[in-house]
Parts: structure tokens; C-alpha cells; sequence
């Protein structure tokens, strides 16, 4: 793992070669077996992870025994960041598709970052407020062409009961 890898993680953008150092630093490098899983849904552990090599899958269930999955991550992309930024448990699974080498940095080296008023940390946050945003924007893109298909059209109560679900957390 090198300097030059963490600077292809768009989450890295605007940091010089020093601060992305210093994030390998207080990082730890670990390594999964294909197959083996990384996160658990509905488990907490919050660490921010960074996939320099290899392939994940984000796998979701319901309540009634479905699951879907969500996302194939690659390389130069990340995971982990609502647990991360909201102490709130994983909403999803996450299993290693390919033998995978991810960087992993603790909420509690963030946290001393943060306390230190390190330029990283609040580089860190708004990279992921960008990336998240996006992942929003494309969430409230798809969800409406999905409701508003040739066969459906959204009765005012499912609008009411879908703006408090997202505004309120509900």
C-alpha cells in the first residue's frame, strides 16, 4: 500500500502527499478472503474502509427474508461511512467478492484527529459529505422514476410517508 494508491480514492481528493501519509499511518491494513464478510447488518462497528485491491458486495435484508444486493464496490472506492459518521448500526452487509486488501481507519483516530484540528479530518468529512450526496442524489433520481412508472402514480399520503421516513428518520 503506497501514497500513490490512496491518492486514485476520490475520498483522498485535495490532500498533499504528507496528509495522505499521515492517514497511513494511523490506518491499519487489513486483508479478506473471498467470501469472508466485512460488515454485518445491523451489527456497529465503526470504521471507515478504503479498498486498495479487490472486489465487495453490498447485500441488504428485509424483514421478510429478502435480499438484495445493493452495490459491487472495486478498487479506489470506500464503505462504512454512515456507521462511521452516525452511531447507528450497519444497514447492510458487506462481503468480500475476491481476496481484498482495504485500509481501515477507527472513529477513534478520526475523533483524535478531529480533536487536534487536523486539516485531514475535515478533508476526510467533506469528501464523504460530497460522495454521499451524490449517492442521495442518484437514490432520489432512481426512487422517482420508479414511482412514477407508466403504472403508478404516487397518492399524496405514500409522498407524505416517504418525506418523513427520509426528513425525520423515522
Amino acid at each position: 500500500m503506497t501514497n500513490d494508491s490512496l491518492a486514485q480514492l476520490p475520498i483522498f481528493q485535495g490532500m498533499t502527499d504528507d496528509q495522505r501519509g499521515g492517514l497511513l499511518a494511523i490506518g491499519q491494513k487489513v486483508d479478506f478472503d473471498a467470501g469472508e464478510q466485512i460488515l454485518t447488518q445491523g451489527k456497529m462497528v465503526r470504521n471507515l474502509w478504503f479498498i486498495l485491491s479487490g472486489e465487495c458486495e453490498v447485500r441488504r435484508h428485509t424483514d421478510a427474508g429478502c435480499e438484495i444486493k445493493l452495490a459491487t464496490l472495486e478498487p479506489y472506492m470506500q464503505f462504512g461511512e454512515m456507521s462511521f459518521f452516525h452511531a447507528a448500526p450497519h444497514s447492510a452487509d458487506v462481503v468480500a467478492l475476491t481476496d481484498m486488501e482495504l485500509l481501515r481507519l477507527g472513529r477513534e483516530d478520526f475523533d483524535a484527529l478531529c480533536a487536534t484540528g487536523n486539516q485531514v479530518a475535515f478533508l476526510l468529512a467533506m469528501n464523504s459529505l460530497e460522495q454521499l450526496a451524490e449517492r442521495l442524489r442518484s437514490t432520489d433520481k432512481w426512487i422517482t422514476n420508479l414511482v412514477c412508472g407508466e403504472d403508478h402514480k404516487p397518492t399524496p399520503s405514500e409522498w407524505t410517508s416517504f418525506r418523513e421516513i427520509i426528513f425525520r428518520g423515522q
